[in-house]
């Protein structure tokens, strides 16, 4: 038998007591209880969730965050075995990444080597992130308490079994932690070249931003080299240039490239090498907003502008100034867009909803007198979903605009 997926003990684990009625929310499928609902402290990590004297989920506790308990199982659910912990979370752990791989078993080509594997809450699985770069898995979560709980080894083990192709598995930690990774089986690359609807990519994964990529922008990216031909296009806040390599295989005259991080432009540059790209590559290691403030100054436009700024909203006390400065980076870079040219606009702010960002838009049009047309709408592809009852973990938000 294979080890483990999660650690876990026959220790008795502490229950953490409601003081309100949640049952409605975790029924429709909501895996996140607040701090406002509990009373007193419980220390991070497994227990057992009781409204009154009845035992109603197992999670995980955040002592520290105001998400205070994520729900791994319902009491009533198959997977929990009467009065034994460890083999219920067996049967829970085995049953979900086995649904999370059958999901996207088929989606492996010749074409898309890239994917992930697993997206927490969405696949069942709270605070796991494994994302797959060709023959390396790359294991990541968002919080220590779920580094605790989730077995590394028993994970590459079950991966390796059900995707033999997978030569390499890591755990990346966070980037400022002394230790950033933990090779788990095989010795993680220097350089790991994949591939995403037939452009290649090249990933430093253990200096790099989240799992070594945002594989999240996958189908947005394609949409883009569609609508490129022939056209001049600005990508800010470009990071590795995803949209850029996409931009150039569509047929783009010329691509600009902008964003703060030096490093991010040198990786840049390396991904338009690897594809062997001859379009003209302006790659710009500048800071995004003076980029723009800097051009509608020179009056320079493009024929297509993209803007992708990172999260302004990471929390919801957040929200009205990430709108003010969403509103502010979409108007100025509607400005630099050509007559008749396209907008394309991106939010990865989760706590941004679809409406919001679209009235964000509408402002943006509105202050630049201009008037759009939405041709697509679009967010995280199907290898990230989410529960239907967690509307919060629909968090990218894709606009694609004509500017008439």
């Amino acid at each position: 038998m294979l080890n483990p997926l999660v650690n876990v003990d026959d220790v008795k684990i502490p229950d953490i007591q409601l003081i309100r009625d949640v049952n409605k929310h975790l029924l429709r499928g909501h895996r996140w209880i607040f701090a406002d609902c509990f009373d007193g402290k419980t220390p991070s990590g497994l227990a057992v969730l009781k409204s009154r004297n009845d035992s109603i989920a197992i999670g995980l506790v955040q002592a520290d965050t105001q998400m205070r308990f994520r729900v791994l199982c319902l009491m009533e659910e198959p997977y929990v075995r009467a009065n034994n912990l460890p083999l219920t979370l067996r049967v829970w752990s085995e049953t979900q990444l086995s649904r999370a791989i059958a999901l996207r078993i088929n989606f492996r080509s010749e074409m898309t080597n890239s994917f992930r594997l697993v997206n927490g809450e969405g696949d069942g699985m709270p605070g796991l992130t494994i994302d797959i770069y060709d023959n390396t898995a790359v294991i990541k979560h968002d919080h220590p308490v779920c580094e605790r709980f989730y077995n590394h080894h028993g994970i590459a083990a079950f991966i390796q079994k059900e995707m033999p192709y997978i030569e390499n598995v890591y755990y990346k930690r966070r980037n400022d932690e002394e230790v950033k990774g933990i090779d788990i089986v095989g010795k993680l690359p220097a350089e790991v070249i994949f591939k995403e609807n037939g452009s290649f990519f090249a990933s430093n994964i253990r200096d790099a931003a989240k799992t070594g990529f945002f594989l999240d922008q996958r189908d947005n990216r394609k949409l883009i080299g569609q609508f490129s031909k022939d056209k001049t296009v600005l990508n800010l806040f470009s990071y590795t240039a995803g949209f850029s390599i996409f931009a150039a295989h569509g047929g783009a005259s010329e691509v600009t490239s902008v964003d703060i991080a030096k490093a991010a432009i040198i990786a840049a540059e390396r991904n338009f090498e690897v594809n062997n790209l001859k379009t003209k590559h302006n790659a710009i290691a500048d800071d995004a907003f003076a980029y723009i403030d800097e051009q509608i100054k020179n009056k320079v436009k493009w024929d297509l502008v993209i803007t992708d700024p990172p999260s302004f909203a990471p929390n919801q006390k957040a929200v009205e100034t990430a709108t003010a400065a969403y509103t502010k980076v979409f108007t100025n870079s509607l400005k630099l867009v050509k007559g008749n040219g396209m907008f394309a606009a991106s939010s990865c702010s989760s706590h941004i909803s679809t409406e919001m960002f679209l009235n964000i838009c509408r402002e943006a049009f509105s202050k630049t007198r201009k008037k759009g047309t939405l041709v697509y709408l679009g967010g995280q592809p199907f290898d990230h979903p989410y529960p239907l009852a967690m509307d919060e973990l629909r968090y990218l938000k894709f606009a694609l605009f004509r500017v008439d």
